[in-house]
């Protein structure tokens, strides 16, 4: 019962994630960088992915790799480090210290002592939570032995050393070390690293049954932290400590309440159980077993309520049945008992299917990271093969510019010349139709591989990142993060089904399997299909769409087709209108043609990019006001669909102000 209050020593940290437009920047000056220029990029977009293993660790190999065949060697060292502390982050400590020995054996070249501290300090933490501490300590110690004069890693390396000795179970030794780093740490004035130093001594002394001394140090750490995190574990620890004398228990419960004050203050009101259970401690141990009781049972609704699993639960159950074997309700305690040796067993099957899924996302991580690889080192080959196609051309251009003029002045006959010409000039169509050939088919894959590397898997690892957290830590985060969460989720699985119906529409038009069979059909009908889908979307960001047309106008075309144009359009409307603003679509017949418009009061398109839109190959490619995503393949369909009516299609845009996309089709005679 009295490590019951460890669980308060949890300090809260906020894990940053880079967001997506700094990746996004990132990525365009790596597009205009040069070699040496990307090693440093890469490294950056490690750590804005650092909550993306594969990501992370496959560019840390890209920089790696840039700096070998630069000769960077620091740069060499740098990114080895970083794949090191990118394998540390997800707990694959065996891998991590193979890259930090790398990184360390190319600083030890190079004479950069500090980093050769940070690599011996990083491997040390590999073997501790390896639980390894002889390796641990030793790795700590060849960091002090090139520290010098430093004292602030000096006093870190001892309080380590402390720390593993502390695990090991070396009391005395453990208490040495953090009494060296003491003194280390006062001589500089780090006072927040002797609040981390006192409170390690009060947990030995506290560990080795010597509650003054451990009281002593929990305060003298509680007075020196600033953080009021740290400072409300520690008040819980010295209550812990209080919970031992029979005469302080009012002490006991005063700390607690201060430590809870604080929790409330940061609201994280789901550790209310652990207070509740702590209160019941004490009560049990004052006799006042029907109070305890009440205790105990709040701890439990409180657990239930924020879904903390069967740890809190299962001491509860076992402290109640205590309790009412107390107050003679045998029966009662029986039933507690056997509930806690049913939510022990449930504990033990839990720690075994989470050991199982740790395997699990090690082998996932593996595997997606080798994938990246692989996709990086197929993109490399591209590059190489068209570079080769590029020479391969050139010297045919050259070869034949020679022949020709071997031609000219060997032929002896003129009708030989012209035959030779003309052989000549249908072999340069042939070769400038087999380009153009080649130059869609690579803008047509390098486009699908864009849609699968990059737009369709974000947005999956937006649901699967975001849905991990609520299933995993639901109850850590509030309603407003939650909800904030689900909105992400549906966003996300909105992108992915607009991104895969326009990507199936465009694989049946590439291969031929998409059906034309124009129809007279009613427009009204067309609008009112695309809106039902895009609604929602529209009402989320408060945007008003209004549509003007004849409700009797009737077009000739393939409905479907009109159906996933006027949906591209508006969608996109949405998309680069920030909220409250305003779509307005509207149909009219004019000379001879039915004219389509969709305007929106959204950001613009630049007079650039507007001649780049409808192209295959185009790099426009931009991402909405509420940051949503787009793959581009939208307006290329657009685009396909209304050639096949031998219609138009243009935009008229003005930065900053909106734009109004248009198409036209032919206005068939309707019988």
């Amino acid at each position: 019962m009295k490590n019951i209050f460890l669980l308060f020593l949890v300090l809260f940290v906020a894990l940053g994630a880079a967001s997506q437009s700094q990746v996004d920047s990132l990525l365009q000056l790596c597009a205009n960088a040069s070699e040496k220029q990307k090693s440093e990029l890469y490294l950056e977009l490690s750590l804005s992915l650092k909550n993306d293993s594969a990501k992370s660790n496959a560019y840390c190999k890209m920089a790696y790799r840039l700096a070998v065949k630069n000769n960077q060697v620091p740069l060499q060292a740098k990114a080895l480090y970083y794949l090191g502390e990118s394998l540390f982050n997800f707990t694959e400590y065996q891998r991590a210290i193979q890259e930090y020995q790398k990184a360390l054996a190319v600083y030890s070249e190079i004479k950069d002592t500090a980093n050769m501290v940070d690599c011996h300090k990083a491997i040390g933490l590999c073997y501790y939570n390896m639980d390894q501490g002889d390796k641990a300590i030793t790795q700590f110690i060849e960091g002090m032995k090139l520290c010098e004069n430093d004292k602030r890693n000096t006093a870190k390396l001892l309080s380590n050393i402390a720390m593993t000795h502390n695990r090991m179970r070396n009391m005395n030794d453990a208490i040495q070390n953090y009494r060296k780093a003491l003194a280390l740490n006062a001589s500089i004035k780090n006072y927040t690293s002797m609040a981390i130093n006192y409170n390690g001594l009060g947990e030995i002394y506290k560990t080795i049954n010597q509650p003054d001394s451990a009281l002593i140090n929990y305060i003298k750490a509680k007075n020196l932290h600033e953080n009021i995190e740290f400072q409300a574990a520690t008040l819980s620890n010295i209550a812990g400590i209080y919970m031992n004398y029979p005469d302080s228990m009012n002490k006991a419960i005063d700390y607690l309440k201060q430590a809870w004050t604080i929790f409330g203050k940061l609201e994280l009101y789901q550790y209310e159980a652990e207070f509740k259970q702590g209160i019941g401690i004490i009560l049990y141990k004052q006799g006042k077993y029907k109070s305890a009781i009440d205790a105990f049972e709040q701890s439990i609704e409180l657990n239930d309520k924020f879904n903390r699993g069967y740890k809190i639960k299962t001491t509860s159950h076992n402290l109640l049945s205590k309790a009412y074997e107390k107050t003679g309700d045998y029966k009662t305690a029986i039933k507690h008992m056997k509930l806690f040796i049913q939510y022990s067993d449930s504990l033990a099957q839990k720690e075994k299917y989470e050991q199982i899924a740790t395997i699990e996302k090690q082998y996932e991580t593996v595997k997606k990271e080798n994938k990246i690889v692989r996709l990086q080192a197929e993109q490399e080959l591209t590059l190489i093969q068209l570079r080769k196609n590029k020479q391969l051309k050139q010297l045919g251009m050259a070869t034949a510019l020679l022949l020709l003029l071997l031609v000219f002045f060997i032929s002896m006959k003129y009708i030989d010349k012209i035959k030779s010409n003309q052989l000549l000039k249908e072999k340069n169509q042939l070769i400038e139709q087999s380009e153009q050939e080649l130059r869609l088919l690579n803008a047509s894959k390098n486009k699908f591989f864009s849609i699968i590397a990059h737009d369709l898997k974000n947005p999956l690892h937006t649901i699967l990142g975001y849905s991990y957290l609520l299933n995993k830590d639901y109850d850590r985060f509030n309603e407003e993060a939650r909800r904030k969460f689900a909105l992400n989720i549906h966003q996300s699985t909105n992108n992915i089904f607009r991104l895969l119906q326009n990507l199936l529409e465009w694989s049946r038009s590439q291969t031929g399997r998409l059906n034309f069979s124009p129809a007279v059909v009613e427009y009204q009908r067309i609008l009112d299909n695309s809106l039902s889908v895009l609604r929602s979307m529209a009402d989320q960001k408060n945007i008003v769409i209004k549509a003007e047309n004849d409700p009797e106008l009737e077009i000739f075309a393939d409905p479907l087709m009109i159906e996933t144009v006027l949906r591209n359009l508006i969608g996109n409307a949405i998309k680069f209108t920030p909220e409250g603003g305003q779509i307005e679509v509207s149909a009219k017949r004019e000379n001879g043609q039915i004219l389509v418009s969709v305007s929106d009061t959204g950001i613009g398109i630049t007079e650039e990019d507007t001649k780049n839109l409808f192209l295959i190959d185009s790099k426009v490619k931009r991402k909405g006001t509420n940051n949503e995503d787009g793959s581009g393949l939208g307006l290329i369909l657009c685009q396909e669909f209304v050639d096949k009516h031998d219609g138009k299609i243009w935009v008229e845009s003005t930065l900053g102000k909106g734009s109004a996309f248009t198409f036209s089709i032919p206005a068939k005679a309707i019988a």
